[in-house]
């Protein structure tokens, strides 16, 4: 009886002097974009439109874990600096009528020193899903935001996408096509309390 009560003091101490919080989080601002070659110029095209649903475990206001991290982006919603006809062109590469969203749900995060982490995680793009790990800049706002950054470089030809082409196929994208993203998300109960 005496060490329970000794275990149940210690557990007190240790509550007490920690602050710990599983809170939700929204997205506050998202800068995200596709980038790849072809056999005429290289070429970008931004991302418009995305969702994000995620958790966070802090720990005396310091990231401990992810436990949910779901990013939702609308095909469609990839916009190039080239206009309608390399937009169609994606979108038909994206097969976007089939599989109107691109997905990313994480699985697993390891967080390193120096505000590095790896996120492990299941994407889908065109209705096929690959198991990916990239790394992950972090950095925390004076206001409890996270703001994560990295870029992640993939080939069209793994998830069953055909390289867009045009002029009859004399102008043919690259396979392999990078990601970059910054995004930063803050506490919904901040955005609750600011209302």
């Amino acid at each position: 009886m005496k060490s329970l009560s000794i275990y149940a003091i210690a557990l007190f101490v240790l509550m007490s002097t920690a602050t710990f919080a599983q809170e939700s989080y929204r997205l506050v601002f998202s800068e995200l974009s596709v980038a790849g070659t072809s056999t005429l110029h290289d070429w970008e095209s931004e991302v418009t439109e995305t969702s994000i649903q995620a958790s966070l475990d802090i720990v005396d206001g310091q990231l401990q874990a992810i436990p949910k991290f779901m990013v939702k982006i609308p095909a469609k919603g990839i916009k190039s600096t080239k206009g309608r006809i390399m937009d169609n062109k994606t979108y038909d590469a994206l097969k976007a009528d089939n599989h109107p969203n691109i997905t990313f749900q994480l699985t697993s995060t390891k967080i390193q020193a120096n505000n590095q982490l790896t996120a492990t995680g299941k994407l889908t793009i065109a209705g096929k899903s690959k198991t990916v790990s990239f790394p992950v800049t972090m950095k925390k706002g004076s206001d409890s935001a996270f703001t994560f950054s990295g870029s992640y470089s993939l080939l069209m030809s793994d998830y069953g996408m055909e390289a867009p082409t045009a002029l009859m196929g004399s102008i043919k994208t690259g396979d392999e096509i990078t990601v970059k993203f910054n995004c930063t998300l803050e506490p919904e109960k901040a955005t609750a309390n600011s209302k």
